[in-house]
């Protein structure tokens, strides 16, 4: 069965499995992104997507459970594990946006503020 990670991060996060090498040093083993680019904009088709989703197999998602830097993100609230593909394209509302992310409209209405004039105008 395959696991769908909803992402409200910015960018793409590439997550390190390590396995010990000689003397004790720990060597990367398999690296797993993350897809990022939620609320940043496509430059192609001027859309920005609110939350992203990364298919996993469950060995990925059982090897990403032992990385503390997944963990800490699925604690903060900018990752979710969902059971379905729909689900996780509806639960990117209920993450936590990632600080990096571009400001949006919708953060500068909640921020009660105008949004910047731009040179090339609104968009």
């Amino acid at each position: 069965m395959t696991k769908y990670i909803a992402s409200k991060m910015a960018a793409n996060v590439n997550y390190a499995i390590y396995t010990k090498g000689q003397n004790g040093i720990n060597v990367v083993k398999q690296v797993i992104t993350i897809n990022g680019g939620a609320d940043v904009m496509d430059k192609k088709t001027l859309i920005t997507p609110e939350g992203v989703v990364t298919v996993l197999s469950d060995e990925d998602f059982s090897k990403l459970q032992s990385n503390p830097i997944f963990v800490r993100h699925m604690e903060r609230g900018v990752l979710k594990v969902c059971s379905n593909e729909r689900n996780a394209e509806n639960v990117s509302k209920e993450l936590t946006k990632d600080t990096s992310a571009q400001l949006t409209p919708k953060d500068y209405k909640k921020q009660g503020k105008k949004k910047p004039k731009t040179a090339a105008g609104d968009v």
